[in-house]
């Protein structure tokens, strides 16, 4: 095993102020090439994406490739919108060679402006332009708010490690490679790597080790060097999804089936420190069965959390060991400390869906990979679901749909199939953790071919590519009219330094007016003042120049009046 040695010299970007204040992050530089003006083995440069996808439903993000298998278990976070700005950040694993796609498999990034309607021209930004796989993104907090962080695991020399690269500034593509965490075990280093950006500023990342499968967690907050590998138990699969909810708590889902082994259970493990400190051992949330009546349910690959307020919001893939064959009674489960577990979708209610799949396909069940998200006090559950139309080769083509709750996962809405559509393939979606009021901003890797040519399969080759959708779920009603009721949303994020972003929505036009205040009643600043027609707004309020503590929000539109409490922390 090759040591990886890091270059003696070390290029430290400057701490130049740019547009809206921000400044760029002081990241050690290595010396590798992290843009791929010039593809491996001199090749062409991949042309664009088309502006629109096949479906009709949503767009292209520039990002495709010929590897069609995204993730070994948990979610993916290939999405994150900035609050402050509303830029939306995406990565996408790829391979640019359809023959050669293992050894070309890069992490790909991509960056809009406008809401997700176009994206930039970085089809050639690789995150890094060296064999890689399996990203995972957030946005960054505290000091360093607004700057994206890709990890991925990647092949430096013979090595595979888990490694971290950050944008500085958001949006250039100028990925910085941080040094790599410490080592673990020679030969077994953590790969499959999830990351979180915590209140502090820090970054936070976890990752499993592949033959132990053991779950490791480590954190930097000076991007040079990180914290020794934390090691909870139980033991835990690949793609361990991690989150942090902007006030100090970090958290991180520990499920613990892997293909034909037992399940443990699913466990939470949480730190409330920024993630400087962890558990000795996660909590369990969901059993090693869960009996409902005569079927028996075990917790599959499938995982993912989000944060709303300092609650976990859990959602959890479950196969019904005891039916005929396991994808048979595959279905979506959801977990708060509130609820418990409760089914949020079946197989009964789920429009559609299959009752089997026809033949194998890698690590699918006929409705699984489920990821969560909240848009105001909305929580939307995304999964696949199987259909019975299928391709030449016999795989079943994916949809993806969507199930919404509106009491905190209590009861759950009818699914409803996002893009409805038949000889094509949808899967692997994500949510971003923050959303809009009313929408939420979602991926998914779209296919002409089912299957997973890049994974043993033997599924048939063809290019894949990575869809963004901005879809309406609440306030403004899915049918395109106006929103139903107002809303003041909270503020996100918050606590913050400098800014934060407030929505609100009106059912009806009005003049509005949105001021803030400090404890002492005083108006510091007038956010809106004029009328505005009925619809879902957001505006960036700047505590520049004020003083930590509390402050307070109003809305006023007609007779409806609402505040909302926020915090300055310096």
């Amino acid at each position: 095993m090759t040591k990886w040695i890091l270059p003696a010299l070390l290029v430290f970007v400057g701490s130049v102020t740019h547009a809206g204040g921000r400044k760029e992050l002081p990241v050690p530089k290595l010396n590798v090439e992290t843009t791929a003006q010039h593809l491996p083995g001199g090749s062409k440069a991949l042309p664009p994406e088309p502006p629109a996808n096949n479906s009709g439903v949503g767009v292209y993000t520039t990002l495709s490739g010929y590897f069609d298998y995204q993730l070994n278990g948990g979610a993916c976070q290939h999405v994150r919108v900035d609050p402050s700005n509303g830029a939306i950040h995406v990565t996408y694993m790829l391979a640019e060679d359809s023959v050669d796609f293992n050894g070309t498999r890069r992490s790909g990034y991509a960056y809009s402006t406008d809401g997700g309607a176009t994206w930039n021209n970085f089809f050639q930004v690789r995150v890094p332009n060296r064999r890689s796989g399996y990203p995972s993104i957030d946005i960054m907090q505290g000091s360093n708010a607004g700057l994206p962080v890709v990890v991925n695991h990647s092949v430096v020399s013979t090595d595979l490690v888990s490694v971290a690269f950050v944008d500085s500034p958001p949006g250039s593509g100028a990925f910085a490679e941080l040094n790599p965490p410490p080592s673990v075990s020679p030969g077994d280093e953590p790969s499959w790597p999830t990351v979180a950006g915590p209140a502090d500023g820090s970054i936070v990342m976890n990752a499993s080790r592949s033959t132990a499968l053991t779950d490791h967690i480590t954190r930097t907050t000076d991007f040079a060097t990180w914290s020794a590998w934390h090691n909870p138990t139980p033991n835990a699969l690949a793609g361990i999804p991690t989150v942090s909810n902007g006030s100090g708590r970090v958290g991180a889902l520990m499920n613990t089936i892997y293909a034909n082994v037992q399940s443990e259970g699913v466990f939470w493990l949480e730190s409330t420190d920024n993630g400087a400190t962890w558990p000795a051992a996660g909590t369990m949330i969901y059993p090693p069965t869960r009996i409902v009546g005569p079927d028996t349910f075990q917790a599959w690959l499938g995982c993912d959390v989000a944060y709303k307020g300092d609650d976990a919001l859990v959602t959890i893939s479950e196969v019904n060991i005891g039916a005929n064959e396991p994808t048979d009674g595959a279905q979506i489960a959801f977990w708060s400390q509130t609820t418990g577990v409760v089914a949020a979708a079946t197989k009964q209610n789920t429009p559609g869906v299959t009752a089997t799949l026809n033949k194998a396909q890698t690590n699918q069940l006929t409705m699984g990979y489920p990821v969560i998200g909240i848009t105001g006090s909305t929580v939307v559950i995304v999964y696949t679901a199987y259909l019975s139309d299928t391709s030449a080769a016999g795989f079943n083509y994916g949809d993806i749909f969507m199930v919404k709750s509106g009491d905190g996962g209590l009861t759950w809405s009818t699914p409803v199939n996002v893009t409805n559509t038949q000889f094509l393939d949808e899967r692997y979606p994500s949510i971003s953790k923050y959303n809009e009021p009313g929408v939420i901003n979602m991926v998914w890797q779209e296919d002409i071919e089912p299957g997973s040519a890049a994974f043993t399969d033997n599924a048939p080759m063809s290019r894949a590519r990575q869809v963004f959708l901005k879809l309406l779920v609440t306030g403004v009603r899915e049918d395109g009219g106006v929103p139903a009721s107002y809303v003041l949303g909270q503020n996100y994020p918050n606590p913050f330094n400098p800014a934060t972003r407030i929505s609100y929505t009106i059912p009806t036009g009005s003049t509005v007016r949105l001021s803030v205040y400090n404890t002492l009643g005083q108006e510091v600043e007038t956010l809106v003042d004029e009328y505005r027609n009925a619809g879902t707004y957001e505006v960036t309020f700047s505590g520049e120049g004020l003083a930590s503590g509390v402050y307070w929000y109003t809305l006023t539109a007609g007779k409806y009046v609402e505040t909302k409490k926020m915090v300055i922390v310096r």
